[in-house]
């Protein structure tokens, strides 16, 4: 038994000091931060219940990180500690209450400050002059990495106090990526052809320990202050008066910086950070709660590695490693063939994930990523997961193409060499018409409300459905006798069927799903031409006269209205009474002409859809990203990252009410 207890801890041990070198020294983890935190919490539980293994050596008792033979080494004037990590309410109050305790005090102040997820460094100025810029290392010495840390740009490199400066002053702070940096760095990673980083953080990490200076100016790296570690010449009683003496001085600080007196204050502050995480223009991973007063401070004093002053409050996982059970082929609506991911099971951001996108073949090879594979998955914003990487590769090779598609064993071909996509060539692929149903009756296309996936596979397998123009030829017999059918249910899924029909050209357009044609160019098809009929009767070059609608694009169209499968589809719609025209605008204002919208979170009373089709009828159009040419920013709750950029670039902020006026305005 004691022999498998210390094979376990020894196991646990060389475990963790194998990923600290992964994430410190090469940048690139294979597990997340929440599963290297349990792995610790493992090892802590053993070495405290079997005190006979306890060694100074083991990662428990040191700061992680390490100090690279790459650089000169630097040591610290004081030494640069982790934090303890709570995971829940409860976690911080378990630390508060003792906190109190401890100091034998129940008047403490607080300072809770935003987690950034960058890179720990050091920064030393001697009579205000930038010196030294370091890695935190192992805590008591760290790499020499100034000239990087001078191409930092919220970086001074000489403070700017008129009233005398410290002597000598370390202050440490968090090094950092933007959201959109970090994107546009992976970007021209994949584009050269390189491994992309998996989180900011790496990405952080990798630039500033860059041999080459210049490459780190390129990565737009930034650096909040969030501690000092010596001072001579200048006294703080509070950490907020040494904030303030730092944002004197000439550096950044962050916005979201509280003072709580109470654990009420703490834990509603915990809820409300969680909630405006993804609105940041950085990552954060939690949130870091000290004890106010300096004094305080001492008196708790610290342990080997971490002050008892202050504690970390790590969100929920965004992050997570597992295994790759399967990489499942779906065949689509335009008879794309498409990878997807079934994982084994795994808890992230407080949902359990089973599966993930993999986008396309292309990608696939790119993160040379098969089934058996420990992958690395990120959940970010409460979207569809994704795979970021292969933790550990456990295959040969990468998965390849099907040579066959797997619904209805036609051949799949790449009918292009400069294209992504992989295709089934069949027309008559069951699974196509499948996708092609599902798509028809959408909320963005037909919006047959009731007419779902579920419903769709009974009639199918009913055999009720060979064309799109059978939907309108279903009766109440029909779906009558589908399970979960009764009359109410049937009645209302007929009503919506009829209830299509009255939708305009631009939702018909899109539903029958022109290739390369989305929601935008149906409807700029719809408005051109007024009607089906003259759409169909249009030539290339009157689809290329369209400013919005290139060459290859107008092809596309044309080629779409001269298949005789589609013209047989259209002649049953219209003969099953569904609406062929694009009926004229209600509002024929011009109050938009020239602007651009972007709109972000979620609006009180009406949804997206209808306030972008206000905004094109009115003269105006939308975009996704926030850039100078952007008019005006429509928020709502939960507004993202686009409003703190809008914020920056100055752009005008309104809100539903207010953009309701201004569509209002002179009607």
């Amino acid at each position: 038994m004691k022999k498998d207890i210390k094979s376990r801890i020894d196991y646990l041990r060389n475990e963790i000091t194998r990923h600290n070198n992964l994430y410190y020294e090469k940048s690139s983890p294979e597990i997340s931060d929440a599963e290297y935190d349990a792995l610790v919490k493992k090892l802590e539980k053993l070495e405290k219940e079997y005190p006979q293994y306890a060694s100074k050596e083991s990662p428990t008792q040191k700061v992680s990180g390490l100090a690279s033979s790459s650089f000169a080494s630097v040591k610290h004037a004081v030494p640069m500690l982790s934090l303890d990590n709570t995971y829940s309410a409860q976690e911080i109050a378990l630390w508060y209450d003792r906190t109190l305790k401890n100091a034998e005090n129940t008047n403490i102040e607080f300072i809770v400050e935003p987690k950034v997820d960058g890179v720990s460094a050091s920064l030393t100025y001697v009579n205000g002059e930038l010196v030294t810029g370091a890695t935190r290392g192992d805590g008591e010495t760290g790499e020499d990495i100034t000239e990087n840390i001078k191409t930092v740009e919220s970086i001074p490199h000489k403070l700017k106090d008129k009233n005398g400066l410290p002597d000598f002053f370390e202050l440490r702070g968090e090094v950092y990526i933007d959201k959109d940096n970090f994107a546009d760095i992976n970007k021209e990673i994949l584009e050269n052809g390189g491994q992309k980083f998996a989180t900011p953080r790496n990405a952080a990490s990798g630039s500033l320990r860059q041999k080459n200076p210049q490459v780190t100016a390129s990565r737009k790296l930034r650096f909040f202050v969030h501690s000092f570690g010596s001072v001579h010449g200048k006294d703080f009683k509070k950490h907020s008066d040494f904030l303030d003496y730092c944002k004197k001085c000439g550096f950044i600080l962050q916005n979201d910086i509280k003072s709580c007196k109470s654990l009420k204050e703490i834990t509603d502050l915990t809820a409300e950070m969680l909630e405006k995480r993804e609105m940041l223009r950085y990552e954060i991973d939690g949130l870091v709660i000290k004890v106010n007063d300096l004094q305080i401070q001492k008196e708790l004093g610290y342990t080997n590695k971490s002050p008892r002053w202050a504690i970390a409050y790590k969100f929920p996982a965004k992050q997570a490693t597992t295994k790759l059970l399967k990489i499942r082929i779906q065949t689509g609506r335009t008879g794309i063939i498409t990878p997807s991911a079934v994982l084994e099971p795994v808890e992230l951001s407080g949902v359990m994930i089973s599966h993930a996108t993999l986008h396309n073949f292309e990608e696939v090879e790119r993160l040379n990523v098969n089934e058996g594979d420990t992958v690395l998955i990120e959940r970010a914003g409460d979207v569809i997961p994704k795979i970021i990487k292969v933790a550990k590769k456990e295959s040969e090779g990468f998965f390849k193409p099907p040579k066959y598609c797997p619904d209805c064993k036609s051949e799949v071909v790449k009918e292009k060499e400069e294209e992504v996509a992989y295709r089934c060539i069949n027309p008559e692929c069951p699974e196509q018409f499948r996708r092609h149903l599902i798509h028809f009756a959408g909320r963005n296309a037909m919006d047959i409300e009731g007419f779902g996936e579920a419903v769709i596979d009974q009639l199918l397998k009913r055999n009720k459905l060979h064309s799109i123009a059978d939907i309108y030829r279903l009766t109440f017999d029909d779906l009558f006798e589908l399970e979960l059918f009764k009359e109410k249910k049937a009645n209302n899924l007929i009503k919506a069927v009829n209830e299509s029909k009255k939708q305009p050209l631009s939702r018909l357009l899109f539903a029958l799903g022109i290739p390369h044609a989305g929601e935008k160019v149906s409807e700029i098809i719809a408005k051109q031409f007024k009607n089906i009929d003259a759409a169909a009767a249009a030539s290339v070059d009157d689809f290329i006269k369209i400013s919005e609608i290139g060459g290859v694009l107008a092809n596309s169209i044309k080629e779409f209205f001269e298949n005789g499968s589609v013209k047989h589809v259209i002649e049953t719609l219209k003969a099953a009474g569904v609406n062929m025209t694009q009926p004229e605008s209600q509002n024929s204002g011009a109050q938009f002409e020239g602007k651009t919208f972007v709109l972000t979170g979620e609006l009180p009373t009406y949804t997206r859809e209808q306030v972008q089709e206000i905004i094109k009828s009115l003269g105006g159009k939308t975009a996704s990203s926030v850039s100078k040419k952007t008019s005006y920013i429509l928020a709502g709750e939960n507004a993202g990252s686009k409003l703190e950029k809008a914020k920056e670039l100055g752009i005008t902020i309104i809100d539903e009410r207010e953009f309701i006026d201004m569509a209002e305005k002179d009607k």
